[in-house]
C-alpha cells in the first residue's frame, strides 16, 4: 500500500463498543441459552426410523458407487484408454 494510505489508516480511531448494546446483546443471549431445548421429536431434522432408515443408507451407498463408476469410465474414454 501507498504510504499516504498507510498513514491515513493509522490516523482513523479506534472503535470503541457500544456498552448499551453489549448488555443488551448479553441479555439476549443469556435468555436464549435459559430456554428449555425442544424434544427431539419434535425437529424437523430428526433421524429416520424403521423401514426407511434401512433403505436409504444402501441406496446412497449404491448411487456413490454407481457415479464413482461413471466417472471412472469417463475419464479412461477421455484419455482414450477405453473405446466405446
Amino acid at each position: 500500500m501507498p504510504e499516504p494510505l498507510i498513514r491515513l489508516l493509522a490516523d482513523l480511531p479506534t472503535a470503541e463498543p457500544d456498552p448499551v448494546r453489549h448488555e443488551r446483546v448479553r441479555a439476549r443471549c443469556r435468555a436464549r441459552l435459559a430456554r428449555p431445548v425442544p424434544h427431539v421429536s419434535s425437529s424437523p431434522l430428526r433421524a429416520p426410523r424403521g423401514w426407511t432408515a434401512q433403505l436409504w443408507q444402501p441406496l446412497i451407498a449404491v448411487l456413490g458407487v454407481a457415479y464413482l463408476t461413471e466417472a471412472v469410465l469417463q475419464t479412461l474414454r477421455f484419455y482414450a484408454l477405453l473405446t466405446y
